[in-house]
């Protein structure tokens, strides 16, 4: 359905589709009305906003799909502490069975549930930061008051927490993809807007993901006088999953290699394989979230083995699935870094600022 649904809004579609692009920019229309109501709703105290007594940073979009979310809320996470601050990081979960109202993914100390419960994305943060408290869940302030009652915390931090304006924080960070900031342009399900390009006048920061230089195609009019950063991300290195041997990137330049992944944004990870100048054999996207199977990992093996490849490559979040799966060749663990290229200071001041608001 993600195929198709991104087949009809391209603006490459092939003239079959211009009908139904059509019937969907209509329901657009209502999309918006309903939208407007919701700010409405909330701006004039119809709809509650409720606090935490601790500060509050919501990073967000406002597209459908990846715009590098999961590793921008880990950099906050490590900046903080690096600071002195006790960060928790509260996210929905997607992808997980649980239905519970809160799940402990991470206490701090150790991973206390599996991908199948609370999603890839939850886990392999919980992985890479391990001393980060880390909850899911629907309601934010459920999940928030419950870690500010069992943990030691003076900071959270909400994983794609822009629309959630139930929850008053104290800073909102907006990402936007450098090369497509605001998709196709137009509104869901027309479009990947989830709102109007005139809602990032909500944000206290912006920035510009996978920034490759050059202009950005985002109208100056609403990104107005807010404060602006640009990151890249990069291949650290990659570790083996069978026995946890780290390797530098340097490896596979000009190695033939197969890759896959089941991320919102799979372009994203190929161009970073392809900016360490692999041969990229094979590249499958699956699914965002997709749940592997035995003969997944089968046919990646059966072709790896066709082509003669030495590393197979898998993203950080889809590697967390693969842990109890029988692995007859090497799988590699891709590690990606985010590097502030441009606004550091920006960042830092942000980050660090500890008074409070009630954007």
């Amino acid at each position: 359905m993600s195929e198709l649904f991104y087949k009809i809004i391209s603006p490459n579609r092939q003239w079959y589709w211009f009908p139904i692009f059509w019937l969907l920019r209509f329901f657009s229309f209502f999309y918006l009305l309903g939208h407007h109501f919701r700010l409405w709703a909330y701006r004039w105290g119809i709809f509650p906003r409720r606090s935490l007594d601790c500060r509050v940073i919501s990073v967000g979009n406002l597209t459908l799909g990846g715009t590098g979310k999961t590793p921008f809320v880990m950099m906050i996470a490590e900046t903080l502490r690096g600071n002195g601050f006790k960060p928790a990081i509260l996210t929905r979960g997607y992808g997980g069975k649980s239905k519970k109202p809160v799940n402990v993914v991470c206490d701090g100390k150790e991973i206390l549930l599996s991908p199948e419960w609370v999603g890839d994305e939850a886990v392999m943060m919980a992985e890479k930061l391990k001393n980060v408290p880390i909850l899911t869940g629907p309601d934010r302030f459920q999940t928030g008051r419950y870690a500010l009652k069992n943990y030691e915390i003076d900071t959270l931090i909400l994983d794609d927490g822009f629309q959630h304006l139930a929850l008053c924080r104290d800073l909102d960070i907006l990402l936007c993809d450098h090369q497509r900031p605001l998709g196709n342009n137009h509104l869901f399900p027309a479009g990947e807007l989830r709102e109007p390009a005139s809602e990032t006048r909500r944000a206290d920061m912006v920035c510009f993901t996978r920034y490759s230089g050059g202009g950005i195609k985002f109208s100056p009019k609403f990104l107005s006088s807010i404060p602006q950063i640009k990151t890249h991300l990069r291949l650290d290195s990659i570790i083996n999953m069978e026995n946890g041997d780290v390797c530098d990137a340097e490896v596979l330049k000009c190695q033939p290699v197969i890759a896959f992944c089941g991320i919102a944004n799979p372009e994203g990870f190929r161009q970073i394989l392809q900016d360490v100048q692999v041969q990229l054999k094979m590249f499958k996207a699956f699914p965002d979230h997709h749940e592997y199977s035995l003969n997944d990992i089968k046919e990646l093996e059966s072709i790896a083995s066709q082509e003669g490849v030495k590393f197979i490559l898998v993203s950080e979040k889809d590697a967390v699935k693969l842990k109890n799966m029988k692995l007859s060749l090497p799988f590699f663990k891709v590690v990606i870094d985010l590097e502030i290229l441009e606004g550091r200071e920006i960042f830092n001041k942000k980050i660090t600022t500890t008074s409070r608001g009630d954007n």
